[in-house]
């Protein structure tokens, strides 16, 4: 018969509970995983099971004195939870730059007058919307949501629970993941800019060059189709700026 106390079964649900809001928070702020195509049931399944898995690994990593009826399990509660909303935060800043860069690409081949509202991420245009399908499919197929989900594993040996609540925010600098994703969005979009550019240059030396003719009719469907055209020529230009940022997130949390 095999027995054990009361103090062993709460460590091993606390073991448990600990890296199961990590991961639940991971879903609920990673791309794609946190869509609302993706059933809240599923995500809270898939959190448990993972969970359950790796719990007999982190039982001995575990503080000391920590209960079900500790007020110290909140304090490790809300940081196992912050942990995870800011893994989904960083990998969401990728897309973010590609949302970027599709704005300022259709902004200047004049499709900023074709916006729409898009409910997962508010007023945007054509380019930017293309820009975010064709990120998601990349990040699917460089088998992102798993590295995701194996960086947040990792995350409990780089980032473990610790002593001290929130000692890992020091580890974050919010301006810096800003920076990165400007940057990524700028390299994402310069290609595209300087050939709108060169066009609107061409434009404009006709437009001197024969005043009477309609800059409306004509140079809207130029700066369209020329986009339209380095958009199908270069795409396989941005699959390397996407498999950087997610090497970068993937060291970043030790993985």
């Amino acid at each position: 018969m095999v027995a054990f106390s009361d103090a062993q079964l709460q460590s091993w649900i606390v073991a448990f509970v600990l890296p199961f809001m990590r991961i639940l928070a991971l879903f609920t702020a990673a791309p794609l995983l946190s869509m609302r195509a993706v059933p809240a049931r599923a995500r809270i399944g898939l959190a448990l099971v993972i969970a359950a898995a790796m719990a007999p690994s982190i039982t001995g990593a575990m503080p000391e004195g920590l209960t079900l009826t500790s007020l110290r399990l909140l304090g490790f509660v809300a940081q196992e939870v912050m942990v995870g909303l800011t893994i989904g935060f960083s990998a969401r800043l990728a897309f973010a730059a590609f949302d970027l860069a599709g704005e300022v690409i259709g902004l200047q081949m004049g499709l900023s007058f074709a916006g729409f509202f898009d409910p997962q991420g508010g007023q945007g245009n054509a380019v930017g919307s293309f820009m975010n399908t064709v990120a998601s499919l990349m990040f699917i197929a460089l088998n992102g949501p798993l590295l995701l989900i194996a960086a947040t594993l990792r995350s409990f040996s780089s980032l473990p629970i610790g002593e001290v609540p929130f000692a890992f925010a020091g580890r974050f600098d919010p301006v810096a993941l800003g920076a990165e994703m400007f940057s990524l969005g700028l390299l994402i979009a310069t290609p595209f800019l300087a050939l709108i550019l060169f066009v609107n240059l061409l434009l404009g030396v006709m437009t001197r060059v024969a005043p009477q003719l309609s800059l409306f009719s004509v140079g809207f469907p130029l700066t369209i189709g020329a986009g339209m055209v380095l958009l199908v020529v270069g795409l396989p230009w941005i699959e390397r700026p996407m498999a950087d940022a997610l090497l970068q997130l993937l060291t970043r949390f030790g993985a």
